[in-house]
């Protein structure tokens, strides 16, 4: 496994720094404000026809990653980190580029879940369902590995058009009507949202119910994570999916919601991941969901978020 400090240095603009917590001064009302622009632009794209919202945030996406100048340099890096020279840097261009206008088009696509759900059945095709419908023959429950990969938000829509029973563990905003907003988005699809800081209890009443819960795996875990290879250098991951279902029986699935052409969505449901066996049955279990998300990600490249931080210097207490 390669170190990943060592790693890192070796990309332009990159020094690694010690982990703090980055804190923002609010004034009284920013909160009000925030969300009033965000429901307006939603109200905005919400009133035109889906092709025309997408073109639309294409564009914006497309100005972000002019504009939006740390975010596009940590996006090179990382398609430079994780590709080298099977890439050459027009490819890896156009893949940055790329995953600024799949970010604006999935910000987009929150915005329109209400309407979406008219015609729902003709744009979302279903693979790989009868994964979880054994699953929940078993009684035990599903933990359904997620992660920020093409529509994400529209996961939800599995729920919705398929009658699972499905939550998502999500971390609050510091904007609490965007978060109330962003919550009544997702419930209407059938969805139930469980706040990261208060999830353990109703996790494990949800999985002892025979339900669904979907987890993110493919964020910077911190501490909190295990040191884990992530198309080949170490980074810190959140074994909690592992965990619970070593600890409840339940099945452990991967899942993404893949943008086709056309306007069309296409959930695709992976085998059931088996927990490893031996003594580091946690971390080994964790790299396999890891292998799989960098296929997919291989796969469709341009629809995963190469703009997030996902390698930073581990921390000296990482397990």
């Amino acid at each position: 496994m390669t170190s990943q400090v060592e790693r890192l240095r070796v990309l332009p603009g990159v020094t690694p720094k010690p982990l703090k917590k980055k804190s923002r001064l609010r004034f009284p009302g920013r909160d009000l404000l925030e969300y009033g622009a965000v429901r307006f632009l939603g109200f905005f794209f919400w009133a035109l026809p889906l092709n025309a919202a997408q073109s639309l945030a294409r564009m914006l996406g497309r100005l972000g990653y002019r504009v939006l100048s740390k975010r596009r340099q940590v996006a090179l890096n990382n398609i430079e980190l994780a590709y080298g020279a099977k890439l050459n840097a027009a490819e890896k261009s156009k893949i940055a580029r790329s995953v600024f206008e799949s970010l604006a088009i999935s910000m987009m696509e929150l915005f329109m879940t209400m309407k979406m759900r008219r015609g729902a059945r003709q744009r979302f095709a279903f693979q790989g369902v009868e994964y979880l419908e054994a699953a929940f023959r078993r009684g035990r429950g599903v933990v359904f590995v997620i992660s920020h990969l093409g529509s994400w938000e529209y996961l939800a829509f599995l729920p919705f058009l398929k009658g699972f029973q499905c939550s998502v563990i999500a971390k609050p905003l510091r904007n609490p009507y965007l978060y109330r907003w962003i919550h009544a988005c997702r419930e209407a699809t059938g969805l139930h949202n469980i706040d990261k800081d208060q999830s353990l209890r109703r996790i494990l009443k949800e999985l002892k119910e025979n339900h669904l819960v979907a987890i993110l795996i493919d964020q910077w875990a911190g501490p909190e994570g295990i040191a884990t290879d992530f198309f080949g250098t170490s980074t810190s991951t959140t074994s909690m999916p592992v965990r619970l279902a070593q600890r409840t029986g339940a099945a452990l699935i991967p899942g993404y919601c893949i943008r086709m052409p056309g306007g069309k969505y296409e959930i695709q449901i992976q085998p059931e991941q088996p927990i490893r066996a031996g003594a580091d049955w946690e971390r080994a279990t964790t790299e396999a969901l890891n292998r799989r998300l960098e296929e997919q990600i291989c796969r469709y490249p341009d629809q995963w978020i190469w703009s997030h931080r996902r390698w930073k210097p581990l921390p000296d207490a990482l397990r």
